[in-house]
């Protein structure tokens, strides 16, 4: 394990981040000094360094016109900066009830707290 790791920790595997310093408990993953990762159990009572597996975000873009956005057509959604939820409303080609696509997806978030634009998959 010579590859030094995310955010610089010599012995974290690239991909993994250092949580702490401790005796791991089940459903922890600990560098081993053998073999690499392994799960705790229960009973350890050794301390070992716990890691986790760094989940890549979600990233999304504007909509780009309203094509894009008929299968979301039906959410509801709520400005950023207010606590109304809106249900779902005009749009067209340039914008989303009278905001462009990009201001849109600045300004506005679905009901369920996901962005309001599209998940990039690339």
């Amino acid at each position: 394990m010579s590859e030094q790791g995310f955010r610089g920790v010599p012995g974290v595997p690239f991909g993994w981040e250092l949580v702490r310093i401790g005796v791991p408990s089940k459903g922890d993953y600990y560098l081993d000094g053998q073999f690499g990762i392994t799960e705790g159990e229960i009973g350890m009572v050794v301390a070992r360094p716990i890691v986790r597996k760094i989940e890549k975000q979600k990233q999304y873009r504007p909509f780009a016109n309203a094509e894009e956005f008929k299968p979301h057509r039906d959410r509801w959604w709520k400005e950023k900066t207010k606590s109304y939820v809106y249900p779902p409303s005009t749009y067209s080609d340039n914008y989303h009830c009278g905001s462009s696509w990009s201001t849109s997806f600045i300004d506005k978030l679905f009901d369920d707290g996901t962005p309001f634009g599209v998940e990039v998959t690339e």
